[in-house]
């Protein structure tokens, strides 16, 4: 009876854990989907602007001539071209981003669905425990189930940052993946300054579509890892801001479709991608530090629960 009701505290603690998680998540992926599904629509808009723009430069209109005769019409083309590709590849971000958050959305409804009665589970528990606590046959008492109960929340809390850490992980690796591309794309740059051809400048850009693939990844698995955090916030107690992961995909991105255009600054998104792998490792190693503590707690624990049933045997 006792083990078979203390794995029962365990199992049901842990899928409270998980309700709680789910639809927290699904209640922050439903806003982040409605922002991004805005920002697709005005991205969209100004997609059609800059072509517009430099369909109007390169045809035989008004701006056309004007520019020709002040002899910038290059120059001005030049910029357009850089607007509407930037345009375009935001907009194909915002796109991949919704494609995305959808799937995770559907993903956490099929994980919500067979953990939605825990609450009604621990209830009977509850109940349980009183019974038995005031049965005199019986090996439980208030203390014994105070331990049960602490073993389970120290338990659940170790699933928790072991999911944050799976997910820390994993956007490490896609940053990884796309400093290895830049750093790559930075090699074939050099030799296209020194006579590579075409042959390098294909390849260069070859890298540089690797690693805007990889900075997608990334930055979809850093919000997963940010949402992560979230869930342990109450134990969360680094220095690293977890706001800040977000923000720096949205803004690395744009860096990147500038280094497209302009082959010195690849080396300022491979240091700026070295900078936030810094980061993530540095709060992967406070998290795993943080989990550490929790396993020798739930030791504890354990031991002092044993220690109970033994004396009162």
């Amino acid at each position: 009876m006792f083990t078979d009701l203390n794995q029962e505290l365990l199992e049901v603690k842990d899928n409270l854990r998980k309700k709680a998680k789910y639809e927290e998540h699904i209640e922050r992926l439903s806003t982040y989907l409605a922002e991004e599904k805005r920002k697709k629509i005005q991205l969209e808009s100004l997609l059609e602007k800059e072509e517009d723009d430099v369909a109007r430069l390169e045809g035989f209109t008004l701006t056309s001539v004007f520019y020709s005769m002040i002899g910038k019409k290059l120059e001005k083309l030049d910029q357009e071209q850089k607007e509407a590709l930037v345009a375009k590849l935001k907009y194909t971000e915002a796109v991949e981003t919704i494609q995305d958050v959808e799937q995770e959305l559907a993903e956490f409804q099929a994980l919500l669905a067979p953990v939605a009665n825990a609450p009604v589970r621990y209830e009977k528990i509850i109940r349980e425990k009183e019974k038995l606590i005031h049965d005199s046959n019986s090996v439980w008492s208030v203390k014994l189930f105070d331990l049960a109960d602490k073993e389970a929340d120290l338990q659940t809390n170790l699933n928790e940052y072991d999911e944050a850490i799976d997910a820390g992980q994993l956007a490490l690796h896609a940053l990884e993946r796309a400093l290895s591309s830049l750093d790559s794309a930075k090699g074939w740059s050099t030799f296209d300054m020194f006579g590579g051809g075409m042959v390098s400048t294909a390849m260069k850009h070859s890298r540089l579509d690797e690693a805007k693939a990889h900075i997608h990844q990334a930055q979809n698995k850093l919000r997963v890892f940010q949402d992560e955090l979230l869930d342990i916030k109450h134990h969360f107690d680094s220095t690293i801001e977890v706001g800040g992961m977000l923000t720096f995909a949205d803004y690395f991105f744009d860096g990147l479709i500038v280094d497209w255009m302009v082959h010195g600054k690849i080396t300022e998104s491979y240091d700026q991608t070295s900078q936030i792998i810094g980061r993530v490792s540095r709060l992967l190693g406070s998290l795993k530090g943080q989990r550490n503590q929790m396993e020798e707690a739930l030791l504890s624990v354990k031991e002092e629960k044993k220690n109970l049933l033994e004396s009162s045997n």
